[in-house]
């Protein structure tokens, strides 16, 4: 830990977000958070949508597995420049994401408008990741899931450039949550072996220390007992209704985040409860699917062709912690010959280890919120002082509740324009009208539009 001492040391270069200049509408963290259930992309099903669904085979024999015969192909999203070349960016969504995650999809269609190829892997910590492309079968150690996602990533190259007539430029790589820390040890490794060549890497809201983010997780998912199953059923059914009924309207319409809170209506209890269920769902999906494919004899309900959902009830009951302590450690102990706890593994984990092969590495740029839930002041200050002017932290967002908002995306845009080079077309379409440039902004902001899509709930 000297050298995290020595980092929080030094003074940091980074200047954070005004609030006052940083009209976004909704205070409540856990409210803004909220608002990542109804992003999605534009409701584009005309004939020229060129969106490409692959389903690669990266490990031999994974999609013959007894009770989940062909679901072992790696699920990826692709999304081309028709007929010329452009950058390529690698999206990896947050926790337990699938390649088709609404987040996700919102901002590749934002970066597919702006003129470049789009790829959305899963999750590392999904069912599909674990099934298809993780070696051994219990994803959760960074460094190791790092390595897996990079020969899927070199595998999606190989099949993009054998099958399709486009040419692939630069590449980027952006991560959300989970999948930023997941995007700051593929930039490591990338920059150690040199496979694929990443020329920018933007973590959106990472996990600095995971034993503080699992111990959150788990205190949201623990809000469950204080419900019935009767209030919690009514609580699911309402916040679903109401996420669906905002998915109906036009991402383009500039008023879809506008008064989110009068039209959710929840307190903040019921939205941590709701939250803490969203994240306990993956865990659940990936100890099915674990059980099946490496039998480390977790879950005991019977199971068959005709019976599975016993099965999949039993395995929604553990959270992460469950998993890091009943699951990963004893695998680490069995497999690898170590002692292992639930913090050292988590630490091992982290983004922390890898601090110093990411300090100095101009290449690399974070976006984070004040108030996000998942860190804690002293994880924002040890990004400040690693980073330096190549990390914003905007006051309001929670945990990537801001990816939608007018700054964040010409803030985001802005980082990965430079890949496209000079002279390219300006794309149209992308989710609205131009944004204003801001003066304080640490790296260069997009001159391109990049909507107006925007809430106009007044500030608390």
């Amino acid at each position: 830990m000297g050298f995290v001492l020595f980092w929080l040391s030094l003074s940091a270069m980074a200047e954070r977000v005004n609030p006052t200049a940083y009209p976004y509408p909704y205070r409540n963290p856990y409210l803004a958070t909220s608002t990542v259930a109804i992003l999605k992309d534009r409701d584009q099903r005309l004939e020229d949508d060129d969106t490409q669904y692959l389903r690669l085979n990266v490990l031999p024999g994974r999609n013959d597995i007894p009770l989940l015969e062909g679901k072992g192909q790696l699920r990826v999203r692709f999304q081309p420049q028709e007929d010329r070349e452009a950058p390529l960016i690698f999206l990896i969504p947050g926790f337990g994401g699938s390649a088709y995650t609404g987040s996700s999809r919102y901002v590749a269609q934002m970066l597919k408008d702006r003129g470049f190829h789009v790829v959305t892997l899963p999750s590392p910590f999904s069912w599909n990741f674990a099934l298809a492309a993780s070696r051994s079968g219990f994803p959760g150690i960074t460094g190791q899931d790092s390595e897996d996602m990079y020969a899927a990533m070199q595998a999606v190259l190989r099949h993009i450039r054998d099958h399709y007539r486009i040419g692939i430029g630069r590449i980027g790589l952006i991560g959300f949550s989970h999948g930023a820390l997941q995007a700051g040890y593929l930039t490591k490794l990338d920059t150690e072996r040199k496979k694929i060549g990443f020329d920018t890497t933007l973590l959106v809201n990472p996990p600095v220390n995971l034993v503080t983010a699992i111990r959150k997780i788990d205190e949201l998912a623990d809000l469950e007992k204080r419900y019935s199953p009767k209030v919690r059923d009514n609580l699911e059914a309402y916040a679903f209704g109401v996420g669906r009924a905002a998915l109906r309207r036009s991402i383009d319409d500039p008023e879809y985040f506008a008064n989110w809170d009068q039209r959710l209506r929840l307190g903040e209890e019921p939205l941590r409860y709701l939250i803490g269920k969203a994240l306990r769902i993956p865990v659940g999906n990936m100890l099915y699917v674990i059980e099946l494919l490496k039998h480390p004899g977790i879950l005991k309900t019977p199971i068959s062709w005709g019976y599975r959902s016993a099965r999949f009830k039993e395995a929604e009951n553990y959270d992460i912690l469950d998993y890091v302590r009943q699951v990963l450690t004893p695998w680490l102990r069995q497999s690898k010959g170590r002692e292992a706890s639930f913090e050292g593994v988590a630490e091992e984990a982290s983004l922390m280890p890898i601090i110093p092969a990411l300090k100095d590495n101009a290449q690399v740029y974070v976006m984070h919120n004040a108030d996000d839930f998942l860190v804690s002041a002293e994880d924002l200050k040890l990004l400040e002082n690693m980073f330096g002017d190549r990390v914003r932290i905007y006051p309001y967002g929670g945990h990537l509740g801001n990816l939608w908002f007018l700054q964040n995306r010409r803030d985001l845009l802005g980082l990965f324009e430079p890949l496209l080079g000079p002279g390219v077309r300006r794309a149209t379409g992308s989710l609205g009208s131009p944004a204003p440039r801001s003066a304080e902004a640490p790296w260069p902001a997009s001159t391109h539009s990049v909507g107006a899509t925007r809430g106009t709930f007044s500030a608390m």
